[in-house]
Order: C-alpha cells, then sequence, then structure tokens
C-alpha cells in the first residue's frame, strides 16, 4: 500500500526543517488517507496547550465532509477523538450518539455519519488524534479500515515526535488547513471540489456564531475565518452609525487606510457606502483607485481585488463585509452564493448579539438598581462589592448584599440568593433586602432578622426561596455574631495567613417554613481578619470560596484587588455563565476607636462644584493633624484630580476616604458612575478644561493606583509612601 507519509526536509540534511513541512505533511496525510478509506473526510486534531480542547490543525473534505467536527473537548467522551485521547485506543461512534449528547449538531449535519479516531501518540508526546469520517446509515465499522486509521495515525505521530525535536510549533491554528479532495466521495453532486473548503469554513463559522453573546465577538470570529479560512488578503467590517460608517473590526490593512475610513459619510461613494445603499455584492479590480491604499502590504496593494458584501437582516441594511483577494483568485468570482451565505450567516450573527447585548445591559441596569449604590465605610471597617451577571439574556437575578450602619456604631452584613432566574426573583430580592434593612434597624440580632424576613417572605406567597446569611459586627470589640438560612457562611482569612471555616449551623432557606426558627453562633474576630461574603454564581461547585485567594491581600494587594481577582475567575470562564455572582469583601481593621484616629472621610454632593476645593483644605487639615505636612502638596493634587474626575464626568456623589497607615497613606474616591477611569494622554474635546490629564498625573506620582467596579459605581485608590518610609 502507498505511504500515507512524505518524507519531510532534505533527505541529504542540507536545510531543516520549517512550518512548512508540517504542513505539508499534514495536507498529504489527510488527502491520501480520503482516498484510501473513501472518507468523507479525515482531520488531525491536535491539543492546544493549556486546555481540555483538541482542535483541528488540518482537514481534507470531500464536498458531501463539510459537516465534519472541528473542535472537541477531551472531557467529552461522546466524541471519538476525546476517548482516544484518553486511552490510547482507536474510538469508533455514530451520529446517533453524538448527537443525542449535542442536539445542535443535528442542524449542521442532519444526515447519519461514523467516526473513528485513533490518538496520536509517540513515546514521548501525545499530539491529539487522526480522526475519519464516513455518511454511512448501516452503523457497520470495517476492521481494515480502523487498522489503515490506527497504523496512518502511527506513523504520523512518528513524524510529529521530529518535528518537536527540532522545535516546530505544533500547537494547532485558529483556522485549521483545509485541502478538497477531488478523487474522493460517493458523489459530490453541484458542489465542486474547489467550493468545498469554502463551504466547510462558511459551516464552522456559522456554529460558532450561533450562540455568541457579543458583537465584538461576531466581528473578531469573522475576521480571523475570513483571514484563515477564505485566504483574504485583508478583511473588514463596517457598520451603520446613524449616518456614518464605524469600522468595527479589520486584519490586513495599512494604518491609513483604518484611521480615514472610520466614520466616513454613508452618502459618500466609498465601496462599502455603494455595497450598503444598493444591498448589492460589488466587486472592485487591482486597477480600481477606490481600493488602492488599504492593504498592509504595499507590494500586494495593486495585485488584490475587493469583494464587498452588505450586510442585513431586514429591510435596514447594517453594515458590510469587505475581502480582499489575490488576483489569481478567480474561484472567488464565481462563487456568489457561498459569499451571499457568508454575509447572511455574519448579519445574523451581528443581529443577535447586538439583541442580546441590549437585553443584557437593560437587565444588568434594573439588577443594579436594586443593589446599594456604594457600601460605607465605617471605622475601622474597609469593604467593597463587585457583581457580574449571567452572560445570557434579559433574565434577572436574584443575587444581592448590603452593608448597614447602625445608629449603635454596630454593623449589619447580609448577602443572599432569590431562586430562579427572571423578574419574579429580583423583584423578591429588592423585598427581602428591604425587610432584611428595616429589621436590622430595629436593633435585632442576626437570627430574629432571618425569621421576620423569613415570614415575610412566606407571607408574600410568591412561591420562591431564599437563602441568606446575616452578620452583626460590633467594630469597638471584635465581637460577631452570624446566622445562616441555606447560605454558605463567608470565607475567613485572617492577617497571619490563616484560613478558617465556622462550624456554622445551617437553617432552612427563607420561604420554606414560616416557624422555622434560626441560631446564631458568636465568635471573636482579631483585626485584620477578612470576610468574604459570596453567592454560588461565584464558585464551580458547592465547595466554598477558596481561601488561598484571599492571601493575597495579606500579600501587598489591596481590597478593591484583591475583588477584582476573584470577579476575573467569574468573567473568564469559558462557557456561558447562567447565574449571576454577588461577592462582598469586608476587612475588619480593629477597634473603631482607634480606626477614628487614622481614618478620615467626607461625602460631596454631586452639584457641589465646590467640593473639590473643600476637600483639599480638609486633607490639608487631617495631614496636619497626622504631623504629615510633607505629603500636603502631592496629596492635594492628586485627590482635587479624581474627585473633580467623578464630579464633573461622573455626575455622581463623591465619597472620600483617607486611611493612615504606619508605612503609607491611602485615599479613596467612590462615586456611582461605573464607567472605569481611565488615563488620558490626548484630552477629549470636553475634557479641555481639566486637561484630560488627572489620571496621568496620579500614575506617575503615586505609588500604586488602581480603579475598580464598587456597588453600583467604582472606586478610584491611590497610595503615597510616608516621608519617613520613602527610604
Amino acid at each position: 500500500m502507498e505511504s500515507v507519509e512524505p518524507p519531510l526536509g532534505d533527505p541529504e540534511g542540507e536545510r531543516a526543517f520549517t512550518p512548512d513541512d508540517r504542513d505539508t505533511l499534514l495536507q498529504s496525510t489527510t488527502s491520501r488517507l480520503v482516498r484510501e478509506l473513501g472518507a468523507a473526510a479525515v482531520t488531525v486534531f491536535l491539543h492546544v496547550p493549556g486546555t481540555v480542547e483538541l482542535r483541528a490543525a488540518a482537514v481534507a473534505v470531500t464536498p458531501l465532509g463539510v459537516g465534519s467536527i472541528e473542535r472537541v473537548t477531551v472531557d467529552d467522551e461522546v466524541y471519538p477523538s476525546a476517548r482516544a485521547w484518553h486511552t490510547g485506543r482507536v474510538a469508533t461512534a455514530q451520529s446517533a450518539s453524538i448527537m443525542a449528547g449535542h442536539p445542535m449538531l443535528s442542524v449542521f449535519a442532519p444526515f447519519p455519519y461514523q467516526a473513528s479516531a485513533a490518538p496520536l501518540a509517540s513515546a514521548t508526546h501525545r499530539f491529539g488524534t487522526l480522526t475519519a469520517f464516513w455518511l454511512r446509515a448501516n452503523g457497520r465499522t470495517d476492521p481494515k479500515e480502523l487498522e489503515r486509521l490506527e497504523q496512518a495515525a502511527s506513523a504520523l505521530a512518528a513524524r510529529l515526535d521530529e518535528l518537536a525535536q527540532v522545535g516546530i510549533p505544533l500547537t494547532p491554528p485558529p483556522v485549521p488547513l483545509v485541502t478538497a479532495v477531488e478523487e474522493a466521495g460517493t458523489g459530490s453532486g453541484n458542489i465542486t471540489s474547489s467550493t468545498a473548503p469554502l463551504i466547510y469554513h462558511l459551516h464552522k463559522l456559522a456554529i460558532r456564531l450561533a450562540d455568541v453573546p457579543r458583537a465584538q465577538d461576531v466581528i473578531n470570529r469573522t475576521v480571523e475565518r475570513a483571514m484563515g479560512g477564505f485566504l483574504a488578503r485583508a478583511a473588514v467590517i463596517t457598520l451603520v452609525d446613524g449616518e456614518r460608517l464605524h469600522l468595527a473590526g479589520a486584519a490586513g490593512c495599512s494604518a491609513e487606510y483604518l484611521r480615514t475610513a472610520e466614520g466616513t459619510l454613508l452618502g459618500q461613494t466609498t465601496p462599502e457606502a455603494e455595497a450598503i445603499t444598493s444591498r448589492r455584492q460589488k466587486l472592485y479590480d487591482p486597477m480600481d483607485q477606490r481600493t488602492r491604499g488599504r492593504l498592509a502590504d504595499e507590494a500586494a496593494d495593486a495585485g488584490c481585488f475587493w469583494a464587498v458584501l452588505p450586510l442585513s437582516t431586514g429591510r435596514l441594511p447594517t453594515g458590510a463585509l469587505s475581502l480582499a483577494f489575490a488576483a489569481e483568485r478567480t474561484d472567488i468570482i464565481a462563487e456568489e452564493a457561498t459569499l451571499t451565505a457568508l454575509a447572511t450567516t455574519v448579519a445574523q450573527g451581528l443581529e443577535r448579539a447586538r439583541v442580546n447585548e441590549t437585553q443584557h445591559a437593560l437587565a444588568e441596569a434594573l439588577q443594579q438598581a436594586l443593589l446599594p449604590r456604594m457600601l460605607p465605610q465605617p471605622p475601622g471597617v474597609v469593604a467593597t462589592s463587585r457583581y457580574a451577571s449571567a452572560t445570557s439574556g434579559i433574565e434577572l437575578g436574584g443575587d444581592w448584599y448590603d452593608l448597614i450602619t447602625l445608629p449603635s456604631g454596630k454593623i449589619v452584613m447580609a448577602i443572599g440568593d432569590v431562586e430562579g432566574h427572571n423578574t419574579s426573583a429580583a423583584v423578591v430580592m429588592g423585598q427581602l433586602r428591604s425587610a432584611v434593612r428595616a429589621y436590622a434597624a430595629e436593633g435585632h440580632d442576626p437570627a430574629r432578622i432571618l425569621e421576620r424576613a423569613n415570614r415575610v417572605l412566606v407571607d408574600l406567597d410568591t412561591g420562591l426561596y431564599a437563602t441568606c446569611c446575616c452578620a452583626l459586627l460590633d467594630p469597638d470589640t471584635g465581637a460577631l455574631q452570624m446566622a445562616t438560612a441555606g447560605h454558605p457562611p463567608p470565607a475567613v482569612s485572617t492577617a497571619d495567613g490563616a484560613a478558617t471555616r465556622w462550624d456554622l449551623p445551617v437553617g432552612m432557606p427563607l420561604g420554606v417554613d414560616g416557624e422555622v426558627r434560626f441560631e446564631a453562633a458568636e465568635t471573636q474576630l482579631a483585626p485584620g481578619t477578612l470576610l468574604a461574603f459570596y453567592t454560588d454564581g461565584l464558585v464551580t461547585s458547592a465547595d466554598a470560596l477558596d481561601p488561598e485567594a484571599l492571601q493575597e491581600v495579606f500579600r501587598g494587594g489591596s481590597l478593591e484587588e484583591l475583588g477584582d481577582g476573584l470577579i476575573a475567575r467569574f468573567d473568564n470562564l469559558h462557557t456561558p455563565h447562567t447565574d449571576d455572582a454577588a461577592l462582598m469583601l469586608v476587612l475588619y481593621e480593629g477597634p473603631s476607636s482607634e480606626a477614628r484616629e487614622n481614618v478620615r472621610q467626607l461625602r460631596i454632593h454631586r452639584r457641589d462644584l465646590q467640593g473639590a476645593q473643600r476637600t483639599r483644605r480638609l486633607l490639608r487639615e487631617w495631614l496636619e493633624g497626622w504631623g504629615l505636612a510633607g505629603m500636603i502638596d502631592e496629596e492635594e493634587l492628586l485627590v482635587s484630580e479624581i474627585v473633580t474626575n467623578g464630579l464633573v464626568h461622573g455626575d455622581s456623589d463623591v465619597h472620600v476616604y483617607v486611611r493612615r497607615y504606619p508605612e503609607r497613606v491611602r485615599v479613596e474616591v467612590r462615586d456611582s458612575d461605573p464607567r472605569p477611569a481611565r488615563t488620558v494622554t490626548i484630552p477629549r474635546e470636553e475634557d479641555q478644561s481639566e486637561g484630560g490629564r488627572g489620571l496621568v498625573i496620579v500614575s506617575a506620582l503615586a505609588s500604586a493606583w488602581g480603579n475598580s467596579p464598587s456597588g453600583r459605581g467604582k472606586t478610584v485608590w491611590f497610595e503615597l509612601p510616608v516621608p519617613d518610609a520613602r527610604h
């Protein structure tokens, strides 16, 4: 039988292996196997380092093999590639079993098929799998086919091992190499072999855009597939924004073109404007001056033609997809139907993502309106919070938190989660939070607060239940009482780095039984103890929040940085979030009588434009009182910049907290504007009065600074070392 593996490099050793040798090897192996096995497609899957994903690196397809799978999760053993990866043996599966685990695939491959995978492994490396797909309804497996597949995989693994040893990268590209096989297949209908790779990439793009929640992700994936799959020299996505065109994404273009293309009028005679207004595909040959100067590669610019595809999902056009191709790509000119399908797929993906973004933004705004605008900062306690919404749709969650300062100086901390993810859950969340605040203000202990809130929820007869954890802290003594109704207690970390789990009796959730009684546990907090209250959306299992993560606050980080890091774990999950996540961090610094000596605070109303001046005057008094007059000039400058930014640009009430530590002074400015503060080196027109450079000054002078979401707004903070601690 003819060898499947081509020779690598120069047989006389006169040149080294290159990535081109790798690509030639993969393409030749898959193409020959399609012919030998009579398969519809053969794919080389390579492992993506640091992930649980196998991704197609090279695919050989017949016109009937374009529906083959491109990405496989190694822990999803519905796929034979995942089983072959784990077991090191050939594995086979029928389409019925694969689609039972992934019904969505039936939309894109609505015919019976069989897939068999052999591991690509040497004595020292596991590379991935070699997988073949056949269109078969009988489910019969030919042992000779599997034997040949295994032999080919073994030989290919040996060649990949050679490449790995000389440093040739074997990480799969974002978009695989796709080769059409003319001789194979059981009948191609009207689909030509040159069309098969384009349909393959169109098919994969449609799958990847089916559930993308953000429009920018749709744009990025489209540009990536256009460049790597359709082999475009450049790709541009332009969206209609009123009477102008917004350049939403591009690759392969010159900086000058990108600069001039942004914001062009829809009425101008540009290729994109023509395609959008006429709603027809437009081709521009290499000599057309309207597309000259667009490519980053000036040498190739004169040898490329452009195809501009209008994007629309209804009566109104939404934008254009512009692709540049080398002049010899005459096959693209004949692919009008394929390009139309591409434009339709992209337009529909953008529309779905835009609707999802609008709904999600509305849901998040309504949710945030039910949460505290910002947490109080009573003497002896530092607190911050984070909230992250589920990533899909307009559904509202029932996660909430609160920190209440009582007239006695004691503090009530509460966090809860109402069953469900809908409008009813959000309404009940607001009612429950109000009930907890009311009973806390009456002076009840945590157990009694939960009992009364439970009765309120039962009497409302919503049919929903809720979990809640409630704690009462006396900052003067460190005495803490806590009770919980079906909610995990907070993660606890002390100043010496010890993580603690309390043996707290967990009561029944609220709303189940109106007569239930709750028990409160008591403990004594040492100064420097951190409490991390959270809802279950922040963890991936029933386990408590990882106490190791809390130690970061005691290794030089701030409470705000810790909050950013913990909520980032939620935001960075690869799968869409089906639940909200709430986090409230409370650091007990010590008795409030001592804290009053080291903490100063000020509230400035949003219409008070003299607030920055008053802040500077008070700051001078505070620093002089602490014997830190040498810091006044720098502190005044930085505080003034941040406070002015909150008052003028945030149109928000501003809370200023100044904390003295032995080696540094920390200033926190909190407002209710959720937009993050950013450094600006070129001022915007509306920033001219203030220069637009406030945070650049902060960044240059402060020893540390940052800005973080907190409550319904943000916290901008900075630190300066005290004069005796600077050296």
